[in-house]
């Protein structure tokens, strides 16, 4: 039986794989969804099973309906909710396609495994000899200009800080800053990069330096004093 259940996971990918390069889409890429849904973790959880009275599970829902959904958030008209309009603000289609197909792979198994961890063993496996159909994003080049701390905490960070989600000290908020501000922004800034609570490490932006953590660090800081 769990033969059959992560060949039927392989299975599955291969057919929406297939519809996506019949449609002349690229295939949804399952690894880059979970990274861009770390700031999803702390309220719908890392499997998609929330932990937060009143907030979905998203653990096997079809992923149409959630790339609906998302598009929808992120239009901030036909669904209105501050921290998920903040949140998908930033995502595009392509984000959204791999949020969604990464959620979508939640399911449980009779084994414990999650399709996806199945389907991450498969891809392991496979042989080395595979068919590329995108070519890989370029590397970004040494010497490249830092993101701005405002820029950061814009593209990553509202989805919490300036709606007060999970806890999060909204910006500008001088009575819930001060005393995580009288620890030092030192701690501030390990605290970011590494995780901290319901915050996951960078804040969920996987692509950010040491540098621009921290200077969103400063950009928040700095609002609060």
């Amino acid at each position: 039986m769990k033969r059959i259940l992560i060949h039927l996971s392989a299975l599955l990918l291969a057919i929406s794989a297939a519809g996506a390069l019949a449609s002349g889409a690229p295939a949804p890429d399952v690894g880059a969804g979970k990274q861009r849904a770390a700031v999803c973790f702390a309220c719908h959880g890392a499997d998609g099973i929330s932990r937060i009275p009143g907030t979905p599970h998203l653990a096997g829902q079809e992923r149409s309906y959630l790339e609906h959904a998302l598009r929808a958030y992120r239009d901030g008209q036909t669904r209105q909710n501050p921290t998920m309009n903040a949140m998908a603000k930033a995502l595009s289609e392509r984000d959204i396609v791999n949020v969604a197909a990464y959620f979508n792979l939640q399911t449980r198994m009779s084994n414990g495994q999650t399709a996806a961890q199945a389907l991450d063993t498969i891809l392991r496996i496979r042989p080395v000899a595979t068919t590329v159909t995108e070519a890989p994003a370029p590397a970004p080049q040494a010497g490249g200009a830092a993101r701005s701390g405002e820029a950061v905490f814009q593209a990553s960070c509202t989805a919490c800080h300036a709606t007060g989600a999970a806890g999060a000290p909204k910006l500008g908020d001088k009575a819930a800053w001060a005393p995580r501000l009288a620890r030092g922004t030192d701690q501030l800034a390990q605290h970011a990069l590494r995780g901290f609570n319901a915050m996951p490490a960078k804040g969920g932006c996987t692509d950010c330096t040491e540098t621009e953590i921290r200077a969103a660090v400063d950009y928040l800081s700095s609002k609060a004093k």
